[in-house]
């Protein structure tokens, strides 16, 4: 079973920030996960496990992951969907070097690292029985992710 590393402000796997839509999907295709679904700027690989989103010039500005049974992803080699989303929490903020953080179940971003955590919840835990509140989606970003984002936030 495959096993791709999330590397904060770089990759996860074989996606890597700032690649072109054409060299990703190649990359993801070549490890043996074709394009599944492509929705605007987003495109679906693994049953939808993993997440390529595009900025307006069609670069990679932001990777999302599931759980998912064909593989796995880690983080400083502890698999993501293994853990709680306490336990995984205190980890990457143990290496986000930027001050004290807060768990929030719903969402959560570290600034340092722009790594994502979204919705932790049992419903998640496809490694169990779904008794472990795991997140649904762990993440990673670069900086025009970290601006359209912000700039989302500003029309709120």
């Amino acid at each position: 079973m495959p096993v791709f590393e999330i590397l904060p402000l770089e990759a996860i796997g074989p996606a890597r920030l700032g690649a072109s839509r054409a060299a990703a999907r190649e990359a993801m295709s070549v490890n043996g996960f074709p394009l599944e679904r492509s929705y605007g700027r987003v495109d679906y690989f693994c049953e939808a496990s993993i997440q390529l989103e595009y900025g307006p010039g069609d670069e990679v500005q932001f990777i999302g992951v599931s759980g998912n049974s064909q593989l796995n992803f880690t983080f400083r080699g502890v698999d993501v969907f293994s853990i709680s989303a306490t336990e995984l929490f205190s980890l990457m903020a143990a290496s986000d070097d930027s001050g004290s953080h807060e768990f929030d179940r719903n969402e959560y971003c570290f600034p340092n690292q722009i790594l994502t955590l979204w919705d932790a919840d049992e419903q998640y835990d496809r490694k169990g029985e779904e008794e472990l509140e795991v997140w649904g989606q762990v993440g990673i970003g670069n900086d025009a992710y970290v601006a359209a984002i912000e700039a989302i936030e500003k029309k709120l």
